[in-house]
């Protein structure tokens, strides 16, 4: 089985505060972590940490935070003989404030140049193509190159470069702030006016499979036309940073070995929980055992699958 993680790559240093940011004041940070991340990179780490055979396809640069992303990522096994071809790219690098209180964080991101990049494909074709909406170009190249690979799409933000590739996915697993900026209003409560949303977003490629994540409510999705509900794991949240690029790789995981929608998404939603309950990103992703011990705990049957 094989999953070929397309998107974003860069470099976190995440530090953790336990009050509220006030403006204009000054702030000591205790501790710190440092550690590649990004979804397609975090997503990709997930598969190769599990035993699955996964391949990263994003632009780094030949600099000092590229150099740590490919000596950390290759650790985990992931391979990176796929990395577009970008010349003169630099490597794009996040400060991180995570808020102990609350479990939320807040981003700072530098983006990699949006030069053009060449992409290279493997000779046998990926069971599972995992795309977060970053370089769409390649994700719609390798969908045509391989038809036969499900298409998963991370949908966090509604983008152009986003609905580019959601349009050819089999999965969209969107956030709630996708739905909500496609839809163009908030994402209703009771539950005709999700199934209402949901069907919308099934519209944007008629036949794929939708979900939508709520962060500590759950998610929701549709199972043969009908509403389904499924609530959170229970957590113990000091920092959320990468928990949905971890979902999603969970997700993907998943889907390569078989299991059903539904299976797909608990796998995921267990597998971000834990995340939760660690400091980073890439370095918060739980090993497979815990996960599926965890699942068990709940009354899973995924476990036995295994």
């Amino acid at each position: 089985m094989s999953i070929f993680c397309v998107g974003q790559a860069a470099y976190d240093i995440t530090a953790r505060v336990d009050k509220d940011i006030v403006p204009d004041r000054k702030y000591r940070l205790t501790t710190h972590t440092e550690c590649p991340g990004a979804p397609a990179l975090n997503g990709a780490c997930v598969c190769s940490k599990w035993g699955a055979s996964s391949y990263l396809v994003a632009r780094i640069g030949e600099d000092a935070y590229g150099a740590l992303i490919k000596d950390q990522v290759r650790s985990y096994g992931v391979n990176l003989d796929y990395l577009l071809d970008a010349p003169g790219v630099s490597t794009s690098f996040s400060f991180i404030v995570a808020n102990g209180k609350t479990g939320t964080r807040t981003i700072f991101n530098f983006p990699s140049q949006p030069v053009r990049a060449n992409v290279r494909f493997p000779e046998e074709a990926p069971d599972v193509i995992l795309c977060d909406g970053h370089e769409p170009e390649a994700t719609i190249a390798f969908s045509k190159r391989f038809p036969q690979a499900a298409v998963v799409v991370d949908a966090g933000t509604c983008r152009e470069s986003t609905m580019q590739t959601a349009c050819i996915s089999d999965y969209i697993v969107s956030s709630k702030a996708f739905a909500e900026q496609y839809t163009g209003k908030p994402l209703p409560k009771d539950d005709e006016g999700i199934t209402e949303v949901l069907h919308t977003l099934v519209e944007i490629n008629p036949g794929c499979k939708v979900a939508v994540t709520l962060g500590s409510e759950g998610l929701v999705y549709l199972e043969d036309n009908e509403l389904v509900r499924m609530p959170a794991f229970p957590a113990d949240t000091i920092d959320s940073t990468g928990a949905g690029d971890i979902f999603h790789g969970a997700f993907a995981y998943g889907l390569s070995r078989g299991l059903s929608f539904a299976d797909c998404l608990t796998l995921g939603s267990m597998t971000a929980s834990i995340s939760t309950t660690k400091m980073g990103s890439q370095c918060s992703i739980p090993e497979l055992d815990e996960v599926l011990d965890a699942l068990e705990e709940h009354g899973s049957s995924i476990a036995r699958l295994y």
